[in-house]
Order: structure tokens, then sequence, then C-alpha cells
């Protein structure tokens, strides 16, 4: 006898399993930059944007040695934490929060650090960076992070963004997750209201099975159900493409209603990868859905503020090979 099984629509089985799933998972960030520093390496070898991955993975080691030596920074007080949760709103904006100059001297320190190890124009980048006033510094963090391009020096943004992210993530884990309830808006970062770089689906522990969306600049995670796109919620609309032949653990998830992508990693596929890192690597994705499918980018990544890909002249592009993301 055949046994029959009732099958639920995706967005029921979201809407029934919603009060068990952990809605965040904080920055770890006592491995947090270190672990983005080793899949960088892991990527680099043999890849075309191989060098600026390496680059960025000393990036990352020195942000790991920084966030360990912070000085304390005055977290919100409780009344204007009281009314960032009253009005719904993230209690860390990264518009409106007013930035401890502590993270000027940590950008300081961390371009001290990579010019000891650089040679050539790019450590001619990073000494002049070095130079500059705090008022520089926070002219041009406030560009970042309102998506302001006029007036942004593209070159000292990811190094600019780097300290912010030392800064945000600190702050966040300190505060802890009781003090980042949901928001009414649930594609924003629920502790700093910035954009995603991209989405992950997770293995291991109480998170296993569940897709996050991973912040652009405090590196918290929170839960964003498979069957909405990230950008706009629709629940049409939705495929995934990734590179035939390419990596089986990252694909483009495209939204027909509002014409955007953005990535989502899978750790069933790869344990090892990293919301920063494999969107770095995977800017051949971007370029064929792109060019094939027209969609935009959502998705924000400090590193790439400047970044151009760089295309094979003589190769053929590779075909996508399109899906329907699961349920979950």
């Amino acid at each position: 006898m055949t046994q029959v099984h009732s099958i639920l629509p995706a967005e029921q089985i979201a809407a029934g399993r919603a009060g068990e799933i952990p809605f965040l998972r904080l920055p770890e960030i006592r491995s947090l930059f270190g672990d983005r520093a080793r899949r960088l390496r892991q990527l680099a070898g043999g890849h075309p944007l191989g060098d600026y991955l390496l680059f960025v993975a000393r990036i990352a080691d020195a942000q790991q040695a920084l966030i360990g030596a912070l000085p304390p920074i005055m977290p919100p007080g409780a009344a204007d934490l009281a009314r960032a949760h009253e009005h719904r709103m993230p209690p860390l904006s990264a518009v409106s929060h007013r930035r401890d100059p502590v993270w000027c001297d940590m950008l300081r320190r961390m371009l001290r650090q990579l010019a000891d190890e650089t040679e050539g124009g790019l450590r001619d980048t990073l000494v002049k960076l070095e130079g500059m006033r705090n008022e520089y510094y926070e002219a041009q963090a406030s560009k970042l992070l309102a998506g302001v391009t006029l007036g942004l020096d593209r070159a000292h943004a990811p190094l600019i963004g780097a300290a912010l992210q030392i800064y945000w993530a600190h702050l966040v884990a300190t505060l802890g997750a009781e003090n980042f309830p949901p928001l009414d808006v649930p594609t924003i970062c629920p502790c700093c209201g910035s954009r995603p770089t991209s989405s992950i689906a997770r293995i291991g522990g109480e998170f296993s099975g569940y897709r996050y969306l991973h912040c652009s600049l405090c590196a918290t995670e929170w839960h964003y159900v498979r069957i909405k796109c990230s950008n706009c919620e629709s629940t049409r609309g939705i495929h995934c493409y990734g590179i035939e032949g390419g990596s089986a653990a990252v694909k483009a998830e495209c939204c027909d209603e509002c014409g955007t992508y953005r990535k989502i990693l899978y750790q069933d596929k790869d344990p090892h990868v990293d919301p920063v890192a494999d969107d770095m690597a995977t800017l051949a994705l971007d370029l064929l859905v792109a060019e094939q499918h027209g969609k935009r980018l959502a998705g924000m990544n400090f590193m790439l503020v400047h970044g151009e890909a760089e295309e094979g002249e003589d190769s053929p592009p590779p075909e996508l090979v399109g899906s329907s993301p699961p349920p979950g």
C-alpha cells in the first residue's frame, strides 16, 4: 500500500515553525575575522582576484587582532534603547548612532599594521590615509554608511569600512541579543539597520537548516525564510542560479518582482563558506546574473566598494544553472 502524505504550502510550514527558530546569531568576535581571513586565503589560490583576496585576508587578520584589544566603548543608555524598541528601530543605527572617536584610532592602528607589511603604491595609499584627520574619517564613514557615493573615496572605503565593522561588531556583542528585537522591516539588520551582504543556510546546532541574512556592517545574522525575496519580501518569482561547474555552495537568489538578486550560501555544500569572503570570490556569478537576467545587486559588501571583476577575454561565459529555493 502506498502511504499518502499531505503537503503543506511552504509559507504555512514556515509560519508553523517560526516560534522554534532562533531569530538572532550575534557575531562571535573571538573568531569572526580570523575565520574570514582563513577562508579568503583558501579561495585566493588560482583566483583572478587572488591578490586582492589575500590583501583583504590581511585586513581581516588586523580586524581580529584589534577587536580583541579594544578599549571600553560606551553603549547606548537604557533610555535610548527603550526609545528604539518603542519605535521598532535598530538601537545601533548605522546612520544616526553617535560614533565614539575610538574607531578612528582603531583605523590608524590597522593602517599602520598593514603598511608595515606592504610595498609600492598600496603602501602609499595606506600611509596617506593614516595621516588624515578624524574629520575626514567621519565624513567618509557617514557617506559609506548612508550609501552615498558622491565624494566617497573608493580606494579608502574598504579600509574605513573595516574599522567600522570592528566597532559595530564589538558594540553588538557587548549589548547582547536581548536588546535587539525584530523590526517592522525584516530585510535590514535589527541591530544597526544596514543591508545584508548575502544570506547563508546554516548547519549545526539550533541554527541548522535555517537561512540567515548576514549584516554587512556588524556581522549579526537574523532569520529570514527562503520562501521570500530578501529585498522586497515577495514570495513570487524567486529563482536561484549558479555557475555550471562552479561551487554548488553559492547561488544568486533572483527576484522577478523587484528585479534584484542577493547571494545565498549553503553550508551543507561547503561548511567553510563565509558570507563576505565567498561573495567576493564569486564575482563571475554577479556578472552573469546581471548580463543574462538583467538583475541588480541588492547586497552590500564593504570590501567591494571599489572592486572590479576581471573577466577572461577569451573564455566563453559559463552557463547558469537554474533552480527554485527550498522552504526554511
